[in-house]
């Protein structure tokens, strides 16, 4: 099968007539009957996600960082954010310019400035609070106001030069990407805050992106892909389901780089060498346009790069990349620079997780979400500042370095806002009216209007490996409750339903089913006693990393000593380990780990996404022999080889 099998037959897809409404026009925001839909889906999902407005959440880690990004996003000045767009449109501005990449210099400004509207969009959303709305509202009104002096529809906050280089292969730094940015933004004004300017703008941008494209040739349009360019097809993509006009989809579909998506559609993995995140937002775009089309091989091209990404190519914390590409993955344990996991990566990596989960609801999904949630995401942001990691360093000896907030704007400033906004988007998910599923145990409540039922999550997780769902109900409501049984919940799982334990018949990795006519006061208690564990690379199982439960464990380390290897055999490691007095703390003896040069000390373990501040840490562990380790410290003793 040929990559250009990746374009479907354009006048099936609209002439098709189906029963299912698109369940999302992006991250799957929408709900099955929302009239801003206007386009049915060839491929109907099995599960949906709940809109973001009945998911709230609870006090937790996740809603203290949630609190952290509201604060951020608040202290920001609109008029800061347009300063560039009003320059390149012609229009005075007084306001002091951003730093970072949103300098006026930068070939990438006004990328942030998309990242705003969509979070923004999304914080409203998820709290309620009025004062998201109006910020984004003013942000697409001073947009609107620059888009005018562009009777093409242009909108951008450096000159349409720029995609003239782009088409003549000329050196310029992804200015599609940035485009993307501000695409998505709208797109989430318009979703989520009603902002009927927000869709206009952005048809009128969507018209100039179907004009200038048109005019290039297949073969053009291919060689201008090989510059990043975000996620185009899935802004297209997403604008034709809000409008049904097909020429957003036929534009879409041609913003598809057949480089990539070809061989993935073929079950090739030809990753090595790429540069990550380019790669990640064309799958993103691929899954929306398989539930948009049908088209095979779309599936199989994004579920193919999902699993060869997530199983043969990420680190422990769910996260990817070493220097912002892929090393090749028999190698992958010597790949620990200094500037592995951007987290960026891993924000696409869940957007396309969420598509994949609602197109067959498997619990390995839900478990590589919740992996990459805990130990990259929650782990990116400064629990005191609010501030966001670009990279998630791996390297022994690293610390997380974070943006500032007025001079940084990196791409995971950007990604970094939308994800502290939008960590209700995951926890449940539905099938029509007639099944529930709990993917994440994270305190929060759901209201499920149309069941006429309110679920609300008590748990203290990861603190403890337990929760408590509470069901308030109009009236018995029968329904069929999947609980996830995450892969790493073994021994001790348990389920009760008021009190009463229930019969387990599927291992780790899999639903536990409960079905009844719910009542107010029902409640669903889950025992998951966390568990210590290895888990080393493929290519050397001897580098490997604790975990304990969903939980990735480190330790700090001094930068200017030598850092703790372990010397032991394999099956003691654990076996070794004691609690130190605090929710997933261990005590490592002197005796497992070993420093060169030094009779060994103990070791503390503590969560990784708790690890933060100027701290060094160690994530992965060398392991010796005894024979290997007197070769070791044999050699520290002999000094540096002259």
């Amino acid at each position: 099968m040929t990559s250009t099998s990746l374009v479907p037959n354009l006048q099936l897809i609209v002439c098709a007539s189906l029963t299912f409404l698109a369940p999302a026009a992006r991250a799957d925001s929408l709900q099955l009957d929302d009239p801003k839909l206007k386009v049915r889906y060839k491929a109907p999902p099995a599960a949906q996600a709940f809109d973001l407005r009945q998911v709230r959440l609870l006090e937790g880690p996740f809603r203290h960082a949630q609190e952290l990004d509201r604060q951020y996003l608040l202290s920001l000045d609109v008029e800061r954010l347009l300063h560039t767009f009003r320059l390149n449109a012609g229009l005075p501005s007084a306001a002091q310019p951003l730093g970072g990449w949103e300098e006026p210099k930068s070939e990438v400004r006004g990328h942030f400035a998309g990242h705003y509207l969509t979070a923004c969009a999304m914080m409203y959303a998820s709290t309620g609070d009025e004062r998201f709305k109006l910020k984004g509202e003013a942000l697409v009104a001073g947009l609107a106001e620059c888009q005018a002096k562009f009777p093409n529809g242009y909108l951008s906050a450096f000159p349409e030069t720029f995609i003239d280089r782009v088409e003549a292969l000329k050196n310029v730094w992804a200015p599609y990407y940035t485009l993307h940015k501000i695409y998505a933004g709208l797109l989430d004004m318009y979703v989520y805050c009603d902002s009927r300017q927000a869709l206009e703008v952005c048809r009128k941008f969507g018209d100039w992106a179907v004009a200038r494209n048109a005019r290039l040739s297949d073969e053009q349009m291919q060689a201008m892909l090989g510059n990043e360019h975000g996620g185009m097809n899935e802004a297209l993509a997403a604008l034709y389901a809000l409008t049904g006009e097909e020429p957003y989809l036929k534009t879409s579909l041609r913003f598809n780089h057949k480089a990539v998506l070809g061989p993935a559609s073929q079950r090739l993995d030809n990753l090595t060498g790429l540069h990550a995140n380019t790669q990640i937002p064309k799958f993103v775009g691929a899954a929306l346009q398989y539930e948009l089309t049908g088209d095979e091989p779309l599936r199989t091209a994004s579920r193919f790069f999902w699993d060869t990404v997530v199983k043969e190519r990420s680190y422990v914390i769910g996260g990817d990349s070493d220097g912002e590409h892929f090393s090749p993955k028999e190698r992958l344990s010597t790949a620990l620079g200094p500037n592995t996991t951007e987290t960026c990566n891993t924000y696409n990596m869940l957007k396309l997780t969420r598509h994949l989960f609602c197109q067959d609801p498997r619990t390995g999904y839900a478990d590589y979400y919740e992996r990459a949630l805990y130990n990259h995401i929650l782990a990116s942001q400064d629990p005191e500042s609010g501030m966001m990691c670009y990279y998630v360093p791996l390297r022994p000896g690293s610390r997380k370095e974070y943006c500032s907030p007025l001079s940084s704007f990196w791409c995971c400033t950007g990604t970094g806002i939308e994800n502290h906004a939008k960590y209700g988007d995951s926890i449940y998910f539905h099938s029509g009216d007639s099944t529930l599923y709990v993917n994440l145990f994270i305190a929060s409540r759901l209201d499920w209007q149309a069941r006429g039922l309110e679920l609300r999550q008590e748990t203290d997780f990861p603190n403890e490996g337990r929760t408590r769902l509470v069901f308030t109900c109009d009236k018995p409501v029968k329904l069929e409750v999947k609980l996830r049984r995450p892969a790493w919940a073994d021994a001790g799982f348990a389920v009760a339903v008021n009190g009463q334990a229930q019969a387990l018949t599927e291992g780790p990795g899999s639903w536990v089913s409960l079905e009844r006519a719910w009542q107010s006061g029902d409640a669903i208690t889950v025992a998951m006693p966390f568990a210590l564990r290895l888990e080393g690379f493929a290519d050397n199982p001897d580098r490997f990393a604790f975990l304990n439960g969903p939980l990735v464990l480190c330790a700090q380390v001094d930068p200017q000593k030598p850092f703790p290897a372990v010397v032991a055999e394999r099956d003691q490691i654990v076996k070794a380990l004691a609690p130190a007095g605090k929710p997933n703390t261990f005590r490592g003896p002197a005796g497992i780990f070993r420093t060169a040069g030094s009779p060994g000390a103990d070791v503390t373990l503590e969560p990784f996404y708790a690890m933060h501040g100027p701290r060094h840490y160690v994530v992965y562990f060398d392991r010796f022999t005894q024979a290997q380790w007197q070769d070791k410290e044999a050699e520290h003793a002999a000094g540096p080889s002259k």
